[in-house]
């Protein structure tokens, strides 16, 4: 083999190796576009409208108020924590927007489920949101609560397993969901 060989079979080789190299990075990069777009999702919030207004209104009077003076000032800390608390809030929120009606779970949704432990069949329906959704009419769980976060992306008849905070474990089935919008409507 010629040098001109040598120089042609090493610049294949090294082609194919920028191959695989590009395509080991295509797959990374759709891989980590998928969690990506999974970990937005779970970290939107979904609000009301009168919620969202009611959360923007305390922004307000918080930054209006001023974070006190003295930097290691107890009171002067929780009230910027409050404010980043609310920012991140409402940076996140999906306002008013009803989930699509396809019966899967997610926050927005009034689900209506069953637990199965303990012999007794009971049934409690409430709002998959957060508490600054505010509704007196309806009680609210967590998207980030064990239950919450066990029922994202149930349909219903799918049964569920999640842990409570003192150890124990129970078992839910996803009854119904449906946007909060039709919810209230009915």
């Amino acid at each position: 083999m010629d040098t001109r060989d040598t120089e042609l079979a090493w610049l294949r080789s090294e082609n194919a190796l920028l191959r695989v190299e590009r395509d080991m990075l295509l797959r990374l990069a759709t891989e980590f576009q998928a969690l990506e777009e999974k970990a937005t999702m779970t970290r939107t919030v979904w609000l009301t409208p009168h919620a969202h207004e009611q959360l923007r209104a305390e922004l307000a009077a918080l930054r209006a108020a001023g974070p006190g003076d003295e930097l290691d000032d107890p009171a002067g800390l929780r009230h910027r924590q409050r404010v980043r608390e609310l920012e991140d809030l409402l940076a996140r929120a999906v306002v008013g927007e009803d989930p699509p009606d396809d019966g899967v779970a997610e926050p927005g949704m009034v689900l209506t489920v069953r637990y199965t432990d303990g012999g007794a069949d009971d049934t409690e329906t409430f709002l998959l949101g957060t508490r600054a959704a505010g509704r007196e009419d309806l009680e609210i769980c967590s998207p980030e609560s064990p239950l919450g976060s066990a029922l994202i992306g149930a349909r219903p008849g799918e049964q569920r397993t999640y842990q409570a905070p003192n150890g124990r474990t129970f078992h839910v089935t996803l009854l119904t969901a449906v946007p909060y919008g039709h919810h209230r409507a009915g």
